[in-house]
C-alpha cells in the first residue's frame, strides 16, 4: 500500500509533464448529416510515431502523444476519417508519420467543467489513475495496478479518463470514451470509413511504428499530419427502392436484348 501511495503521488506530481486532453485547433465542428460534407486539418503534429500502437498492444497508452480531434453527427450518416503524413504541418514537424486512429463516442470534459472536476483530462490525475489499477487487474492480473500501464488510452477498446476533483474509484464521474473502431496503417497515410449514429465524437490519432518508442532520436520528434473528415449522407429507403428498381430494369433489358441476338 505504502508503495501504491507513493506512486500515485509522483504521477499526480509529476502531471506538468503530461498534457490535458483538448480538442483546441482540432474541432471539426457540426454536421447535419443530411448533405455530403468534408473538413480538413492540415497543422497538426504527434510527439513520436508509435502512439497508437503503444495503445493497442494490451497495456494501455499516453494519450498525451497522441492528437484528439472531434466531432458531431446530427443525424445518423457515413463518415470518412484520412491522416495523410505532412512535413509541413508545424514549424517544428517532421515526415515520416506512420499513422493509425480510433474513434469513439463521447468528449473529454470541457470548460466550465462539471462540477467536482476542476481541471481537464489527463492520463495521471487520481481518478485516471484509479481507473488504469481497475483496468490493470481486470486484463492483466489480478495483482496489477496502474504501473503497469503506460497511460489510459486504449486504442482497440473503450475506455475512461478523469480530471483533478473527480472522485477516485467512481467510473460513471469520469469522461467515458466508447469504441467505434479503429484502422491502422504501415506506410505514410490511412483511412476508414464508419457508419455513425447521431452524436458527439472523438478521435485519435497516434503513430504505428512502436520501434520508434525505443529509438531515443526520433521518438520525442513531431511527426506532422493532415487529417480529413468527410461526412456522406445516408440514402433514403426511396432512393434505394428506386436505385433497385433502376438496376433490375437495366439487368431485364440485357437479358432481353441477349435473347433478341440469340435469335
Amino acid at each position: 500500500m505504502k508503495k501504491s501511495l507513493v506512486l500515485v503521488a509522483f504521477f499526480t506530481m509529476s502531471q506538468s509533464a503530461f498534457a490535458h486532453l483538448s480538442y483546441t485547433g482540432r474541432a471539426f465542428g457540426t454536421f447535419s448529416g443530411l448533405e455530403n460534407a468534408s473538413a480538413t486539418i492540415s497543422n497538426q503534429a504527434v510527439s513520436g510515431n508509435y502512439a497508437w500502437a503503444d495503445a493497442a498492444d494490451g497495456n494501455l497508452g499516453d494519450s498525451h502523444k497522441s492528437k484528439a480531434f472531434s466531432f458531431s453527427l446530427l443525424n445518423d450518416a457515413w463518415v470518412t476519417f484520412s491522416v495523410i503524413a505532412n512535413p509541413s504541418a508545424t514549424a517544428s514537424s517532421v515526415d515520416g508519420l506512420i499513422p493509425g486512429f480510433s474513434i469513439y463516442s463521447g468528449l473529454a470534459a470541457l470548460t466550465p467543467f462539471p462540477a467536482p472536476q476542476t481541471s481537464a483530462d489527463y492520463d495521471t490525475s487520481a481518478a485516471s489513475l484509479a481507473w488504469r489499477s481497475e483496468w490493470a487487474q481486470a486484463n492483466i492480473g489480478p495483482g496489477s495496478d496502474f504501473s503497469a500501464t503506460n497511460g489510459s488510452w486504449n486504442a482497440i477498446g473503450s475506455w475512461k479518463i478523469g480530471g483533478d476533483g473527480d472522485p477516485s474509484g467512481v467510473e460513471s464521474a469520469l469522461t467515458s470514451f466508447t469504441y467505434q473502431g479503429s484502422v491502422s496503417s504501415t506506410t505514410h497515410s490511412v483511412t476508414g470509413t464508419f457508419f455513425l449514429s447521431a452524436g458527439d465524437y472523438s478521435i485519435f490519432v497516434g503513430g504505428n511504428d512502436i520501434a520508434n518508442k525505443s529509438d531515443v532520436l526520433n521518438s520525442v520528434r513531431n511527426y506532422g499530419l493532415s487529417a480529413t473528415l468527410s461526412v456522406a449522407a445516408v440514402p433514403e429507403p426511396t432512393s434505394y427502392a428506386l436505385m433497385l428498381a433502376g438496376l433490375s430494369f437495366l439487368a431485364w433489358q440485357v437479358r432481353r436484348s441477349s435473347k433478341a441476338t440469340a435469335h
